[in-house]
């Protein structure tokens, strides 16, 4: 009995010294949250020293940020883009690429003051690199700059734009060998396509007449389906999100596999 009571006892403090080691992670957000329930389960199957919780910032998005360190809390997940932007000139230390896209989706407090992640385009340069599409890209649809980094491990990019000053713009987010053409027109939207290994959609309008079955789509936005039987691998915005969610965690010390997410 006496053996049994002390194994109770050490169990006992053990569990109280992983629910002490557990710290917040808040996800903010404005409106509904996406991002809020994947990470909740994700840090739940594996048990991660964790409290995710969903909140809506408003307005006091900058008192939110200064408030995690002094609270413990293991960091922030800012899912808006809206507070993405405004986080960037609210946080202390910004990492390159937040620095570059002046957007912060995590924030996580150190001893020299907050620092700011940005990991989008991160997720996406892993997601191209999983699955070996190819080297030859074209983007498709509205353009992010914020996610040209995030095609740096291709040998060449090109983009459909609505206006050349536009797709310089995206391009120019690049390094110079790296910068493919601009396509305007219709007839250089029919050479740059029939070029391409990769086609990445942002949405909008898609030509079915681009499509071929050599082309791999990675969608960002979700493909109409009749596009499907046209093109030979296509890749969801599901999956892309999953690797993102991954990404988040990942500064916080946690390598988890994008399939652990549940969407």
């Amino acid at each position: 009995m006496l053996l049994t009571l002390n194994r109770r006892c050490r169990l006992g403090a053990m569990h109280a010294r992983d629910y002490a080691a557990t710290r917040p992670l808040a996800v903010l957000h404005q409106g509904h949250s996406r991002w809020f329930q994947p990470l909740l389960t994700a840090s739940l199957l594996h048990k991660l020293p964790l409290f995710v919780y969903a909140s809506q910032p408003g307005t006091n998005l900058e008192a939110a940020l200064s408030a995690l360190q002094p609270l413990d809390f293991r960091g922030a997940v800012i899912e808006d883009p809206g507070l993405q932007a405004l986080a960037s000139d609210a946080v202390e230390n910004l990492e390159a690429e937040a620095e570059q896209a002046r957007r912060v989706d995590l924030v996580v407090p150190e001893v020299t003051g907050t620092r700011g992640f940005y990991l989008e385009p991160i997720a996406l340069a892993s997601l191209i690199r999983r699955y070996a599409f190819g080297d030859n890209a074209l983007w498709l649809g509205p353009t992010r700059s914020e996610l040209a980094q995030g095609l740096r491990g291709l040998s060449r990019v090109s983009v459909v734009s609505r206006s050349f000053p536009e797709g310089e713009s995206f391009l120019e987010r690049l390094p110079a060998p790296q910068r493919g053409l601009v396509a305007v027109a219709e007839t250089q939207v029919t050479v740059v396509a029939r070029q391409a290994d990769l086609i990445l959609y942002a949405g909008g309008n898609l030509p079915l007449a681009l499509l071929q079955p050599y082309h791999s789509i990675l969608a960002l936005r979700p493909l109409p389906a009749e596009a499907l039987r046209l093109i030979g691998r296509y890749v969801p915005p599901e999956e892309f999100q999953r690797f993102y969610l991954a990404a988040l965690l990942e500064p916080l010390g946690y390598a988890l596999p994008p399939e652990t997410f549940a969407l």
